[in-house]
């Protein structure tokens, strides 16, 4: 009797036996059991054979990713979506303007008076459309701050730290209401007209010659 049973053993332990527990320990189905368990509760009399079995798991498995896929499609599309929404409530309603010394002088003024905030959207705005004129970036009510960040890889790449920090301070302060101080604002302020006052010079130079 011990020798069948070690015989047993030996037989067991050869790698057609062995193969198999592998494959079944790292497959598919080893992740997916509980759910088929899940659904072979719904359907007690169902029957099925070990090779539909795989086929169901392949189908589960197939299934699972593109929800998961759909699902960051869809996240991502509503992130993009929303961005492009909140740049329809900050730019001007029509042609109102778009010469960034308009905006210039509207945050020259906002600044006398201490208006932190609409200070940040005037600044910021003028930015923008700054590099629009530079013909660095076309603003449009539909893009988002990361689409002209791109623009700007291929026309003037140097601006695009000023213009992340920028346009992130002003989402903050815009969207998410968050207090701006005077300090804020003077940083933006100051940053941007060094950018500006490049242009003037440069446009003074031209002029001259």
């Amino acid at each position: 009797m011990q020798d069948d049973k070690e015989q047993l053993l030996q037989i067991l332990k050869q790698d057609e036996y062995t193969a198999y527990e592998v494959k079944k320990n790292g497959s598919l189905l080893t992740w997916l059991e509980p759910i088929l368990q899940k659904i072979r509760s719904w359907l007690p009399h169902f029957e099925v054979s070990e090779s539909v079995t795989d086929w169901l798991t392949i189908v589960v498995a197939i299934l699972l990713l593109g929800i998961a896929a759909f699902a960051i499609y869809w996240f991502l599309k509503q992130i993009v979506w929303q961005k492009r929404v909140r740049s329809e409530t900050f730019l001007p309603q029509g042609e109102v303007s778009r010469s960034y010394r308009y905006y210039w002088q509207q945050a020259s003024e906002l600044k006398g008076v201490g208006d932190w905030r609409e200070g940040v959207r005037s600044v910021f705005l003028s930015f923008l459309f700054y590099m629009e004129d530079a013909r660095l970036i076309r603003v449009e009510k539909w893009k988002t701050n990361w689409e002209y960040a791109d623009e700007l890889r291929g026309t003037a790449s140097s601006l695009i730290p000023l213009f992340q920090e920028s346009s992130l301070l002003f989402e903050r302060v815009w969207y998410g209401k968050e207090a701006v101080t005077e300090q804020q604002f003077s940083w933006l302020y100051e940053q941007v007209a060094r950018v500006i006052a490049r242009k003037e010079v440069t446009g003074d130079d031209e002029r001259a010659e």
